[in-house]
């Protein structure tokens, strides 16, 4: 997520491979409990920060206001919903990436760190750089922003898993070419792109209806209301 919050400076959530669009799932409000009391949602028992979601948060408001982008109210109720129903989606997703043995080696995560231009000095990585950064812009230890990473990674791994498994004939594509121009002129240049574009919307409705399947078999517990109202 902090390549999205770093690279992008429109009111744009997404996927790795293409946006999940639409209100993919249903989260219903509880109660606090001693347990939640530091959480915005619980995902099958894995709980999202509260503190974690408040910063990327206010990531996304500051990237939009260096844009000159003014965030107002209704702006800033758009990010919160955005940003909760990502970090949501890569929770599930990761956890179906550990339920098919999915694994991030620690080296892959060592890499983005040394890599994030926010976490280095000179051209250089910087310790420094990386202890200040994630303990002022996200209230994480080395340990806990690392853990995060390969979360997320593992939910990019998942996602790309799904990718691959759609298929895409000729017929396919030439039925798809068809139905968006009146003809087949200019189809067999166009054929890669129109080949391209049709795996990204086969994987979107794919990647929809997994994420509905696995939204009505695990539990999920949004206190998001309850944490914006001070309860």
């Amino acid at each position: 997520m902090i390549s999205f919050f770093s690279t992008h400076k429109r009111l744009i959530f997404t996927v790795v491979v293409v946006v999940f669009v639409g209100s993919i799932f249903f989260v219903s409000g509880q109660v606090f409990t001693s347990s939640s009391m530091d959480a915005v949602a619980d995902i099958g028992g894995k709980k999202i920060p509260y503190q974690r979601f408040l910063s990327q948060v206010n990531r996304a408001m500051a990237s939009f206001k260096d844009n000159g982008t003014e965030v107002n109210d209704i702006m800033k109720t758009t990010i919160k919903q955005e940003v909760f129903r990502e970090m949501v989606i890569e929770e599930l997703l990761s956890q179906q990436g550990e339920k098919l043995g999915m694994r991030v080696p620690d080296f892959e995560v060592a890499v983005e760190v040394q890599n994030t231009p926010q976490f280095r000095e000179n051209g250089q990585f910087s310790p420094r750089a990386y202890f200040q950064t994630i303990s002022n812009e996200f209230g994480m230890t080395p340990a806990e922003y690392e853990a995060w990473r390969k979360k997320a990674r593992l939910a990019s791994k998942f996602k790309q898993f799904i990718y691959t498994s759609v298929k895409v004939t000729p017929d396919e594509v030439k039925a798809y070419y068809l139905a968006k121009n009146k003809n087949l002129n200019g189809f067999e240049k166009d054929r890669a792109k129109y080949t391209d574009e049709l795996a990204r919307e086969k994987f979107a409705n794919l990647a929809n209806y997994l994420l509905r399947q696995l939204t009505t078999k695990q539990e999920i517990k949004s206190y998001l209301e309850q944490r914006e109202q001070g309860r």
